[in-house]
């Protein structure tokens, strides 16, 4: 049952039009103003909004840019209701990214159709993103997958063979359930604070559990958060990597710590091997994003890395930073 919220400061106009909504099954949500609207889009997530512009506490422009910088809520469509004609007040709310505009009065019929051409066109959109969402999943050359509120949702094959499993092994896991004991702590730091929307990606290599494989076994995940129907998912990808001689690690064996490290590039280095980005680490350390990445652009030089991830594999060799920093 598709859910459809009514933002209107007219108390009769807003019942006849849910009433009628009911009638053709919609479950349907109200709100006498623009505030009262954002709190209910943001716990509700309603499938469609009708909107009055004219609005005491907080109209529907500014409903609208509100709901617009929410990820979470972004995407729901909107129909504006007002009783304003003006050619410009049309046009500011269809600038905003409305997706239909209807003047009041209006005939109940012509909103009826109104609504259903948005929801018919918004869910034709998402079975397209779905499509193509899948189709990235089902990658045979590398892991895939999704994670959300400690759990995978998904993980293809190659995901599994990684960690000697088959995956519907995973049903019952989670990414802490995957790691040796040093490295638990933060994965289910860095997936905890993607997910609650502090940071929006994270890079990280631990020492890894395999099921029937004696070595050691490292793993580099790479995880970015997205919003997938409506709720903030870990989607990412995971591959096995060696720590063994430079060829297999990809790390070059020609520097070594010794004091080469400036101790601010230390500091940069362990940032970096918990997942922080450049504007992270310059909030941190309270230095400009360009020194950052000069700071980077030195130790990938001093090390011999070609990139990150070889950075963070370099680090763990060395001793110098710890898988539970």
């Amino acid at each position: 049952m598709k859910t459809i919220l009514i933002i209107e400061d007219d108390k009769t106009l807003r019942e006849n039009i849910a009433e009628l909504l009911k009638e053709e099954s919609y479950n349907v949500l109200f709100a006498e103003d623009g505030l009262i609207g954002v709190q209910l889009t943001i716990s509700h997530l309603p499938d469609l909004i009708l909107c009055d512009i004219m609005m005491p506490n907080m109209n529907g422009y500014d409903f609208y840019k509100t709901i617009q910088q929410i990820k979470a809520t972004s995407t729901i469509p909107l129909i504006f209701l007002t009783a304003k004609t003006e050619t410009k007040d049309v046009r500011t709310g269809m600038q905003l990214g409305a997706d239909d505009y209807i003047t009041k009065p209006f005939d109940l019929n012509d909103l009826l159709q109104t609504i259903k051409v948005r929801l018919n066109k918004h869910d034709n959109l998402l079975q397209l993103n779905d499509e193509k969402f899948y189709a990235m999943l089902d990658n045979p050359l590398m892991g895939v997958f999704i994670y959300q509120n400690e759990k995978f949702l998904f993980v293809n094959h190659a995901f599994a063979n990684i960690f000697g499993l088959c995956p519907n092994d995973f049903q019952e896991l989670s990414f802490a359930d995957l790691a040796v004991k040093e490295g638990k702590e933060l994965l289910n730091k860095k997936t905890s604070r993607c997910l609650k929307g502090i940071q929006s990606t994270f890079l990280i290599v631990f020492e890894a559990i395999c099921k029937n494989i004696k070595k050691k076994l490292f793993v580099e995940l790479y995880a970015s958060v997205v919003y997938y129907k409506g709720s903030p998912v870990l989607i990412g990808n995971v591959i096995e990597v060696s720590t063994e001689g430079n060829k297999s690690a990809g790390i070059s064996e020609t520097s070594a710590f010794n004091g080469e490290l400036s101790r601010r590039e230390i500091e940069v280095l362990g940032l970096v091997c918990e997942g922080s980005s450049t504007a992270e680490i310059a909030s941190i350390m309270k230095i400009s994003q360009r020194t950052v990445d000069t700071h980077r652009a030195n130790l990938l030089n001093k090390t011999g890395c070609k990139n990150t991830a070889e950075l963070v594999m370099y680090a763990i060799r060395k001793n110098r930073i710890t898988l539970d920093n």
